[in-house]
């Protein structure tokens, strides 16, 4: 079984921000396309929604919409520099734990990919109850995370797993190729479902697996 390290935060800080801050160049350029499930999500908005995509990346979900606003927040720096830069999108350099933004301010949340990078189960229910704080009543949350599930997991026996990133050397500073990992919390099925419900007024309104992930669509009653 994978040994934690008993700071969390230092244990994320090193397995996964720093990790990205170091490939975000080379894995902007993977990650292009939206997914269906996601572009799905955000065409069927009401005009000029606040959408919040917490975990933005490179921001690939980022301005589809002209006739809304975004934010977007993620921890990385340099993944945000890789964001498009269009009027109607702005970006904060946050965890997803604690954001800078008001209680009930936002219509609709995005968090995609972002939740299985937290260490423990205590800090990603954490992560659901900072979607619930800023959700307007009535806004609706888009959660994914990769599913235990997938093939390429078939022969992994635990849920916490380093997942490796070859780093081309054209997108290193060292001129030289690299093997990084990520840390990754692989959810089984039901799993997030479950840690939904421990949180009261989110209803999960539709659920299913896509693009290898779970994902839930809630809503704040």
């Amino acid at each position: 079984m994978m040994e934690l390290n008993q700071n969390e935060e230092l244990f994320e800080q090193n397995n996964v921000h720093l990790v990205y801050d170091k490939i975000a160049a080379h894995f902007s350029t993977t990650r292009i396309m939206i997914w269906p499930k996601v572009q799905d999500f955000i065409d069927n908005l009401p005009v000029n929604s606040t959408i919040l995509d917490i975990g933005c990346g490179n921001g690939k979900n980022m301005g589809t919409r002209e006739d809304c606003q975004y934010i977007g927040i993620d921890i990385c720096q340099n993944l945000i520099q890789q964001a498009p830069s269009k009027p109607n999108c702005n970006y904060l350099v946050s965890n997803c734990l604690t954001i800078p933004l008001p209680d009930n301010s936002i219509d609709y949340i995005m968090s995609i990919a972002v939740i299985h990078h937290l260490s423990t189960p205590e800090r990603r229910l954490q992560s659901l109850m900072e979607i619930k704080r800023l959700l307007n009543t009535g806004g609706k949350a888009l959660i994914y995370v990769w599913a235990f599930e997938q093939p390429k997991f078939k022969n992994e026996l635990e849920q916490d797993v380093m997942v490796k990133w070859s780093l081309q050397k054209k997108y290193n500073e060292e001129q030289q190729d690299d093997i990084l990992h990520r840390y990754y919390h692989l959810f089984k099925e039901t799993e997030l479902e479950n840690m939904i419900d421990k949180i009261d007024c989110l209803t999960i309104i539709e659920n299913g697996n896509q693009c290898h992930n779970w994902y839930c669509i809630i809503q704040k009653d």
